[in-house]
């Protein structure tokens, strides 16, 4: 197919989201009265807003100690809205509407109360043993009254033991539960743990770098300092802090920040409630460097061009500090909801010129072609950072040495001015490298035009700065290289890779993306035409193209009671590539089919029925496939231990 009629078509397709319905003036979180929604504990192992993997935490965790199996309770008066069942997110949930058209939501359960089980089971039997069920049952009125058992803690979906405990508002934005009634016992001030600092231009230097600095404070009586810190051109300032209550080890986010400049107020944020649109947007609101690279949140000073989250009492166009030279005092102050608080002060000893560097072009012949790669480098929106060692291997088409600044750590490269930056490495060979600006449709290429990617209008939040490399090795093995994996994506994206004539059996084959830290493989639903290999991705990285023809293994069963007294066999399961495909998976015990819960944290299945009672002796059959349809089925003898 012809590209340009290929793109054409692909922007027809695109359309813009609807913006989010607002919230009613009428709805007051306080005006409610409340009841704690378990008898596990009073206490928290996670608060509101906190850094997730892909967003804003929208609730309290409640501590069950490891422990599964405690009550739970409606918190108000309402009904049962919806309940859902599945592997991974809230696991087993319940949502209950009140009659202030509000939402209370109780995740990661262990099961429902006997009313909401039946119906629950009733439903996933009826549809094949189905083990995966959302159903919105507002139409069947079922009541609950305040303090009435819904259902039990448990573990299920994703994380350890624990009950999420979330609060929404009539439009489903979810707000802090602090905010009602609901208290936790807390008289210890947040602490400060780091300070970062962000070049805003390809000429701003930290301490003579142009890279993110991170620093330490020296702490003395309650007090923090950073000390002085040279810098030159535009930053943008962070904090990496945390807040505890008492009792308990756990740490929380900090409900408020705020930064002053010479005693002026710059920066302010609190974080009482968001709306579900907006919660990728955690991404801008941290450094996401740091956070992918370190895991810890440290929560931006300044707010980032695409933005719009209702944390900020401040001016929006105020992104980041470009101070005049001379020194400036600056202090961060930290607080919890209870008004605890912690102050940190440095100093910014703002140069007027960027510090002098020596030609350090051809000093540093210390790489080896192996390590040589533009994944390495470090990427910001507009430009890219090569170290010295590996710029000397490097080809750059600038047109421009104007686009070249020497900084302590190595070569900015300016990626504004023209369309894309041809350069070659001797590991990825020739790559193009583009800037993506959000809000509207951007396509890239690899350098021989052959392969592309389409990333939609939402795709990045902020301007970013990317490239392609492909490189096919036979018929059905290639490599797709999106570069860097250094950004959050927000919307699933497409990859187009030319596909070999002489590919004609594409069974069992697909794109899968490489996590290096975790050391696996995540199938990338792959589709084949004619003339392409169509990948979809919601994160950038390393794809690979791998036929799967690999059944799971499954072993080791074995009988457990749970602790809301149910009866089910637990069976390893493990698929080194395309994952365990649950929903055709299928388990039976003395002939008698149950339904095949599977969870992935733990890699195994998990036989539920109602009714199941162990047996002295049991033959447990097992059907497990993958998501590419190899099968295993074995049988094993299992007996009950008196």
């Amino acid at each position: 197919m012809n590209i340009r009629l290929l793109l054409f078509t692909l922007f027809i397709g695109i359309f813009a989201h609807p913006s989010s319905a607002q919230e009613s003036n009428s709805f007051d979180p306080t005006q409610g009265y409340y009841l704690w929604p378990t008898e596990a504990s009073h206490y928290l192992s996670s608060t509101f807003g906190e850094t997730r993997a892909a967003h804003f935490h929208a609730a309290l965790d409640i501590k069950t100690w490891g422990r599964k199996g405690y009550e739970v309770y409606a918190t108000r008066d309402g009904i049962v809205d919806r309940v859902a069942i599945g592997p991974r997110g809230y696991g087993k949930v319940i949502y209950l509407k009140h009659n202030d058209g509000s939402y209370s939501i109780y995740a990661h359960l262990l099961s429902f109360n006997d009313e909401l089980q039946q119906l629950a089971d009733s439903v996933r039997f009826a549809e094949n043993y189905q083990f995966e069920i959302e159903k919105f049952w507002g139409w069947r009125n079922i009541k609950v009254k305040q303090g009435d058992l819904i259902g039990y803690s448990g573990a299920s979906g994703i994380g350890p033991p624990h009950l999420h405990f979330e609060l929404r508002t009539p439009t489903h934005k979810p707000f802090n539960p602090l905010l009602t009634n609901l208290s936790v016992k807390d008289n210890i001030p947040p602490q400060i743990r780091g300070l970062s600092i962000e070049p805003l231009s390809f000429k701003s230097t930290i301490e003579g770098n142009n890279a993110i600095y991170t620093k330490r404070p020296k702490v003395s009586n309650g007090t923090y300092s950073f000390g002085t810190i040279t810098v030159n051109g535009p930053v943008g300032l962070g904090v990496n802090a945390f807040d505890q209550s008492n009792n308990v080890h756990n740490t929380y986010a900090v409900y408020e920040l705020n930064l002053k400049v010479n005693g002026k107020q710059l920066f302010s944020s609190k974080v009482d409630s968001f709306s579900y649109n907006e919660t990728h947007q955690m991404f801008i609101d941290r450094v996401y460097p740091l956070l992918k690279d370190t895991d810890k949140g440290f929560q931006r000073l300044y707010v980032t061009d695409g933005n719009s989250l209702p944390f900020y009492n401040t001016n929006r166009h105020n992104e980041g500090l470009n101070l005049p030279s001379g020194t400036h005092n600056v202090t961060i102050t930290a607080k919890d909801y209870y008004g605890n608080n912690s102050t940190a002060k440095l100093t910014l000893k703002v140069s007027d010129t960027s510090p002098q560097q020596e030609n350090r072009l051809f000093t540093n012949r210390n790489s080896t072609l192996s390590n040589i790669s533009p994944e390495h480098w470090n990427w910001f929106s507009d430009w890219v950072i090569i170290p010295y060692n590996q710029y000397e291997y490097t080809t750059i088409d600038l047109g421009n040495k104007n686009q070249l600044v020497e900084h302590a750590n190595g070569i900015s490269v300016n990626l504004t001015g023209q369309k894309y930056r041809f350069v070659h490495t001797p590991e990825s060979g020739p790559l193009q490298l583009y800037r993506i600006t959000p809000n509207s449709t951007s396509f890239i290429s690899a350098a021989d035009q052959n392969h592309f990617a389409v990333f939609p209008d939402q795709a990045f939040t902020d301007t970013v700065s990317v490239g392609m490399s492909v490189n096919s090795f036979n018929k059905d093995s290639l490599t797709v290289d999106l570069i860097p994996n250094a950004y959050p994506v927000n919307e699933e994206f497409s990859f187009y890779t030319t596909r070999n004539r002489a590919l004609t059996d594409t069974s069992k084959l697909s794109f899968y993306s490489f996590d290096q830290e975790d050391e696996d493989w995540e199938l990338i639903p792959t589709c084949f035409t004619s003339s392409h290999i169509i990948g979809k991705a919601k994160t950038m990285g390393h794809f690979s193209l791998i036929r799967d023809l690999t059944a799971p293994k499954i072993s080791n069963p074995y009988i457990r009671q749970r602790a809301d007294d149910k009866w089910v066999i637990y069976i390893d399961a493990i698929d080194n590539l395309s994952g365990i495909d649950y929903s055709r998976s299928k388990i039976f015990v003395n002939n008698n089919q149950g339904i095949a819960e599977f969870e992935p944290e733990n890699d195994r299945f998990v036989y539920y029925h109602p009714n199941f009672v162990p047996a002295a002796s049991m033959n447990v059959k097992v059907i497990a496939y993958d998501k590419m349809g190899n099968k295993t089925e074995q049988v094993f003898e299992l007996k009950r231990k008196k």
